[in-house]
C-alpha cells in the first residue's frame, strides 16, 4: 500500500475447510463449509458455482427461505440443498 490508505485491520489466519459435492436431481453443487469464527453454532457454506455465501445453523434450516434468496436457487433446488445441508452440518 502506498500510503493512500489507513489500515484498520490486516490478519492472516488459517482455517479448515471441508470441500463437499454432490450430485442432485437437478444439478451438481461444490460447497466449501468452515465453521463460523464467532458463532459455534453456525456454519459458513460458500456454493463455489455460483461465488455465492451463506452463514446458516441447522436449525435455521427448518424456518426459513434465504437459501433461494442468498443462493440464487430455485424453490426446488433450494429444498434439496437444505436437506442435503441437514445431514452433513
Amino acid at each position: 500500500m502506498g500510503g493512500k490508505f489507513e489500515i484498520l485491520k490486516d490478519e492472516t489466519k488459517t482455517k479448515e475447510l471441508r470441500y463437499i459435492s454432490f450430485m442432485g436431481n437437478y444439478q451438481r453443487y461444490d460447497f466449501a463449509l468452515m465453521n463460523h469464527e464467532e458463532d459455534p453454532d453456525k456454519t459458513v457454506v460458500i456454493h463455489l458455482q455460483k461465488n455465492r455465501f451463506i452463514v446458516v445453523g441447522k436449525e435455521d434450516l427448518d424456518n426459513n427461505r434465504d437459501v433461494e434468496h442468498i443462493l440464487h436457487e430455485t424453490a426446488m433446488e433450494a429444498d434439496e440443498v437444505r436437506a442435503f445441508l441437514k445431514e452433513v452440518l
